[in-house]
């Protein structure tokens, strides 16, 4: 399906949900593997002549790394940046600040997502600023035409305001064909209208091509993650509350329901491009949410991106020159590439995560000298219970029980599942397993990527 076709015959993505064929018609494939990523917030994304707090440093990208995380996400406001009409040239010093950053990135063996960010004059006026959106597309992607596949493009941050409907879906569309004049196989990742909320999924264009990939963005309760913050004048949320109800709990999970049905229909992956607790909030209750949100997302495969490394949101602290340990612990982040060396771990140091489900003690998370994504543990579920339902994903795993008895899914059969078995999972293989029993089921988990 062409870009302009995708566009010319179909409205909002919602009204295709009763349709499967068009998600048959596409392909699954995409370079697309990411899974724990941050924000380089507050940074290239300010206003021109103004300090939002600290710049990057290029060296924090190696020390993020070394922290568990794959990706970094580096907003930019280029529009600060440009020559007048048409040809809205970017100041080339910009320019060479911004592919330094990257360059360093990647360099340290992230994945890096670039986009156009707080664009808002195209909010504003969406039909007279879409030829400099077009124009500043043009530019980037000819730019950065031959860095590695690990860069990504996202067309624009949180379009809302007057860009929405098919005005948005317009400017999706012309991004989308300046980078593929020059990027053919690029990833690009698009939000949807009313700032990228999980319920603007739908709002998206169909996806054109194979390398194509879906974000949104999760503060949902707002008057929660937004409490305090300062910058949002008299709409910032007074009234002091906690996280942690049932009725947050039923939003998480519906927001996670809802991004994998509009996952699975276009058969294009989705992650959150943003979530997180302003850090005004009590840090217990900043940690609670974030924990609850990662294990949420990682339980449906959904990638995450937290706001943000450091500033406002911040999992690092410029004055005290220390991580936020209980945030980088609810994240699930260790000390990673090249720091794990032989020794052992003993149970009474690991602290166990306590879901509905039972609990899991994670023994470690991160790199070794061969393996990349390492996850080891040990999972004990209830009776009745399963950690989640059958599913997929990109590393090899092996689970052994060593206590109780269930049912192993592998691809569309069940099998019984008894202690001393072993289960090897290929990666993209459909597996699982319940608890059929009536006591426990303990079982231990090793999974992994190759470097």
């Amino acid at each position: 399906m062409s870009l302009v076709k995708a566009f010319l015959t179909t409205s909002l993505l919602v009204g295709f949900l009763s349709s499967p064929a068009i998600a048959q018609d596409i392909p699954s494939h995409s370079d697309f593997d990411m899974k724990k990523c941050v924000n380089m917030g507050n940074s290239l994304e300010s206003p021109r002549g103004e300090s939002w707090g600290k710049p990057i440093n290029i060296a924090d990208f190696k020390v993020i790394r070394n922290k568990g995380f794959d990706t970094v996400r580096i907003p930019v406001r280029w529009d600060d940046y440009t020559g007048s009409a048409p040809a809205h040239t970017i100041e080339a010093d910009f320019m060479s600040k911004v592919v330094k950053i990257v360059d360093a990135a990647l360099a340290e063996d992230l994945n890096v997502i670039l986009n156009i960010h707080h664009f808002d004059e195209i909010m504003e006026n969406p039909k007279q600023e879409l030829p400099q959106l077009v124009a500043l597309w043009k530019q980037i992607a000819t730019r950065f035409r031959n860095h590695p596949k690990s860069l990504w493009f996202e067309t624009l941050n949180e379009p809302h305001k007057n860009l929405n409907g098919k005005l948005m879906q317009a400017a999706q569309v012309a991004a989308t064909l300046a980078i593929r004049e020059t990027n053919p196989d690029r990833i690009i990742i698009l939000g949807g209208e009313n700032w990228s909320g999980i319920d603007s999924l739908p709002s998206n264009i169909v996806p054109p091509d194979e390398n194509i990939v879906y974000t949104y963005h999760y503060y949902d309760p707002f008057d929660f993650t937004h409490q305090k913050a300062p910058w949002l004048g008299e709409s910032m949320p007074k009234k002091k509350r906690g996280w942690g109800s049932r009725q947050d709990k039923v939003e998480l999970q519906t927001s996670i329901e809802k991004a994998v049905t509009f996952r699975d229909f276009v058969d294009r992956p989705v992650f959150v491009g943003e979530f997180g607790v302003y850090e005004g909030v009590a840090n217990k209750e900043r940690v609670k949410f974030i924990e609850a949100a990662r294990i949420a997302m990682e339980g449906a495969n959904i990638p995450w991106c937290l706001w943000s490394y450091s500033n406002t949101f911040a999992l690092y602290n410029n004055d005290t020159k220390k991580f936020d340990k209980d945030v980088l612990k609810a994240l699930g982040t260790t000390e990673g590439k090249g720091q794990f060396q032989t020794g052992f771990i003993k149970e009474s140091d690991v602290k166990p995560d306590v879901e509905n489900w039972g609990r899991f003690l994670p023994y470690y998370q991160g790199d070794t000298q061969h393996a990349k994504d390492v996850l080891t543990g040990v999972a004990v579920i209830k009776p009745g219970q399963q950690i989640h339902p059958p599913h997929q994903h990109a590393e090899e795993e092996f689970l052994m029980i060593i206590e109780g008895e269930g049912t192993w899914t592998v691809g569309t059969t069940d099998k019984p599942a008894k202690a001393g078995d072993i289960l090897y999972s290929a990666p993209w293989d459909r597996h699982g397993l319940l608890n059929t029993g009536k006591v426990p089921l303990k079982f231990v988990v090793f999974k992994y990527n190759s470097k």
